[in-house]
């Protein structure tokens, strides 16, 4: 697979079959498995925009303290390429994780795991339409077999009532959300290399808030405005320096390493860990089919980071 990236892997002395990016995908996948969890859990009291407008809010005043001088130093490299940074702020806040929210206000937790389990296939889609990148058969089989995890894990080990579900607009909003992030993460590859991920991320986060405060005054309007309450408060500081600022950043970093498409397998591990979140947190049974889909997951990540690039 031909990547962009490989010069920015070369001069960091950051080889692409270190282990360290692949770390970094299993812990963002972790934490943003937790946004999932918890987005179930308030069953939709938070208005989405409300939602994903405070959460970027709190993750650009997170970040603001350590980047503020290298955004200034930045300033006009930052407005050389303002298109493209701008695109990026609307696919990564209202149009990705925005729509993720609005989503899940229709659609079932197992119709949107099925559909969010599509966004690496998305992922290799867009990166051959824009940059012509392809995978080999390990990479290829790594994502079928993680694939097939995925699958037993949202169908509660019967692959075969996928058949049968029917698909409302929640699935078709998620379908769109996922399609948004997955162009956002082809995106990284093109911001210039003298911008660090903590910079990259304050200046997509303003910029999706500005384009989502007309949105979110609407919405107050129309619908209603965010609850102010602890568990509000909480869960608003939890998705906005933990999942945006921390777990976002860490993905971004590996993105920069290893390429979208590799990177992209972070949907399955996280798929994973928000059925053992739910175990966990909100005392779901652990069974048979949660160990089956463990191992298929883990095995297809394994023979993605074991995937070499190619041409062909």
């Amino acid at each position: 697979m031909t990547d962009q990236s490989s010069g920015t892997t070369a001069r960091s002395g950051w080889g692409t079959s270190s282990a360290l990016p692949y770390l970094l995908i299993v812990l963002a996948a972790l934490i943003i498995a937790s946004n999932h969890v918890l987005a179930r859990y308030l069953g939709g009291v938070v208005p989405p925009m409300g939602m994903v407008f405070w959460r970027m809010v709190v993750g650009a005043l997170f970040l603001l303290p350590i980047t503020a001088y290298g955004l200034f130093a930045n300033r006009h490299l930052i407005l050389k390429h303002w298109k493209l940074f701008t695109l990026m702020g609307v696919l990564f806040v209202p149009l990705g994780n925005g729509l993720i929210y609005t989503a899940y206000t229709y659609t079932t937790a197992i119709n949107g795991g099925v559909v969010s389990a599509s966004q690496p296939a998305i992922t290799v889609l867009l990166t051959w339409l824009m940059f012509r990148d392809v995978i080999n058969w390990k990479q290829g089989i790594g994502i079928v077999i993680a694939g097939l995890g995925v699958l037993v894990i949202i169908t509660q080990g019967a692959p075969l009532t996928i058949l049968v579900m029917d698909f409302n607009k929640g699935d078709l909003i998620m379908l769109a959300a996922i399609a948004f992030a997955a162009l956002y993460n082809v995106l990284i590859r093109k911001v210039p290399e003298q911008i660090p991920v903590p910079q990259l991320m304050v200046i997509v986060l303003v910029s999706g808030a500005v384009m989502t405060l007309p949105l979110y005054i609407l919405e107050t309007i129309h619908i209603g405005p965010v609850p102010v309450n602890l568990v509000t408060i909480a869960s608003i500081l939890w998705v906005g320096i933990a999942v945006t600022a921390i777990a976002v950043g860490l993905m971004s970093v590996a993105i920069r390493r290893i390429g979208a498409n590799k990177a992209s397998m972070s949907n399955y591990m996280r798929a994973l860990f928000t059925a053992l979140l739910a175990v966990v947190l909100l005392g779901e049974d652990f069974q048979t089919f949660h160990l089956v889909a463990m191992v298929l997951v883990i095995g297809g990540v394994f023979l993605m980071t074991r995937g070499r690039k190619s041409a062909n």
